[in-house]
């Protein structure tokens, strides 16, 4: 597991195959290609997050694409878009952006809409 301190501060591409939690300040590119990302409640991150799994406790500003999970915690301030199968938006976060949450049926999302018929 990698920790980022409060006090750092990294502008540039991070990229791990085993967990990350950040505390401190990053701004770029962050590429998860194993293990999950932490964003703690005194980060402050602006960056392209790519991951399996990201839980997010601090203030986020850009797109976040998760192949399992995104959660927003209750301390969540997230601005951007968010893409992935499974979304928590705990009772508290805040997010402003876009959110599409996919993957979790095809089929079901290829059908098209029936309503039901009405009976007589």
């Amino acid at each position: 597991m990698t920790t980022i301190g409060a006090s750092l501060t990294i502008t540039g591409e991070l990229t791990s195959n085993e967990d990350v939690t950040i505390h401190g300040t990053l701004n770029g590119k962050i590429s998860m290609k194993g293990g999950a990302l932490l964003v703690a409640p005194t980060a402050n991150v602006q960056a392209e997050a790519k991951g399996s799994r990201v839980t997010i406790h601090g203030s986020f500003s850009g797109d976040v694409t998760a192949a399992e999970r995104v959660e927003l915690t209750s301390t969540a301030n997230v601005t951007g878009t968010v893409l992935a199968p499974n979304v928590i938006l705990q009772d508290g976060a805040v997010f402003n952006g876009m959110m599409e949450v996919q993957g979790r049926s095809k089929a079901r999302a290829e059908k098209p809409f029936e309503p039901h018929a009405k009976a007589s």
